[in-house]
């Protein structure tokens, strides 16, 4: 009698079949464009906002030339600083940040120096008791002291200017948390309830693949696809910041961290709609809208009714652009028109622990919910 001796060949584990979803995924996503088109969303945004604001008169950098000082009494600041009694006025330049080396001072049409501090220095005065930092950043300005009177001479100024790491790397960090949500739209919102709306899952879930598998494997790509997006939005913003402004903000790293978190985060709950959805369109639809209007509009109101919504995963996300101002903001209250307005900040540590709820409890519902699904039709 003839022995079959072919072999048999068992399914892979669980841990082994994980890698299989997650690039199956991440070829469809793909195969579908939508990797590239986000992709293209970040360079259309780093383009728009490095080229915008010098296009209209607002450049990052450049040279004062002839740049006439208004000069005041010194004492009229109304500030006492340690060692400068002898100083009899000053004058104010404003830009962020100032190239003190080629700063070359004029009074009436000749050059005036320096003489190592003895006829003018430059400094930063900040006015953190007069002036608190409601809304961020230590108010301060640029001046040049001056020892003699200069209240009645033309005093001019010449030097380099550039934007400070702070106001440069905070203007494209504006746009992060948007395109986390984009990405938890594009990668996630359709992820589960497409298996059963394109009938797919008939051909998957017969397979010997526990469903706990697929969705670890699927929520892994789509992660990594948000991944992959991110670190290019955050390596562009570093270039340009190095070119621009000769530097990075140093909590622009910590900004990175909070962002691919509150990436995770939206990609959780987008697959928690679509565990709960019937449909691709609607399930998508709803991601978007919910991010970008609904939960917006539930943290716009705290603004009239002075309480701190710090449970909003939007709210919490807007700590990845507040974290590079220094001073951090404090919470406040202006009144205005009758009216009361409130400002509020989530503080980084509360921040974390939202996004981080966020991840899991809506992970843990959406896979009941997924496992629990039947295909129907």
């Amino acid at each position: 009698m003839a022995v079959d001796h072919r072999e048999t060949r068992n399914p892979p584990s669980d841990l082994l079949q994980i890698p299989t979803v997650w690039r199956y995924e991440l070829l469809r996503y793909l195969r579908s464009w939508r990797l590239l088109a986000s992709v293209a969303v970040v360079i259309a945004i780093l383009a728009l906002l490095y080229l915008l604001p010098p296009a209209l008169g607002q450049p990052y950098s450049g040279t004062d030339t002839d740049r006439k000082l208004y000069v005041s009494d010194f004492a009229g600041l109304n500030m006492t600083v340690p060692g400068m009694s002898e100083f009899l006025s000053f004058g104010a330049l404003n830009r962020s940040v100032i190239d003190t080396d080629t700063l070359a001072i004029y009074v009436d049409g000749v050059l005036y120096p320096s003489n190592n501090s003895a006829n003018w220095f430059f400094i930063t005065l900040t006015f953190e008791e007069e002036l608190p930092a409601i809304f961020g950043g230590t108010p301060k300005i640029n001046a040049v002291v001056f020892k003699d009177d200069l209240t009645a001479n033309e005093v001019t100024a010449t030097y380099d200017w550039y934007t400070s790491e702070e106001d440069f790397d905070g203007l494209f960090l504006n746009f992060a948390s948007f395109l986390a949500i984009i990405c938890a739209t594009f990668f996630a919102a359709d992820s589960l309830v497409g298996e059963f709306q394109n009938r797919t899952g008939y051909l998957i879930f017969p397979n010997p693949i526990r469903r706990e598998i697929l969705y670890l494997g699927k929520f892994s790509a789509s992660v990594t696809a948000g991944l992959v997006v991110m670190v290019i939005f955050y390596a562009g913003v570093t270039l340009l910041s190095m070119v621009e402004v000769r530097g990075v903000d140093d909590d622009f790293g910590i900004s990175l961290l909070f962002s691919l978190e509150f990436l995770v985060a939206a990609t959780a709950v987008a697959y928690l709609i679509s565990a709960i959805m019937k449909g691709s369109t609607g399930s998508i639809v709803l991601t978007f809208l919910m991010f970008i209007i609904i939960l917006p509009i539930i943290d716009s109101v705290s603004s009239f009714t002075g309480v701190k919504i710090d449970a909003s995963l939007t709210f919490a996300s807007t700590v990845i652009n507040w974290i590079v101002i220094d001073p951090y903001p404090v919470d406040s209250s202006a009144e205005a028109f009758g009216y009361t307005f409130y400002s509020f900040y989530p503080a980084p540590s509360t921040a974390a622990f939202v996004m981080l709820a966020y991840i899991v409890l809506s992970m843990v519902v959406s896979l009941v919910l997924f496992k629990r699904k039947q295909l129907v039709g």
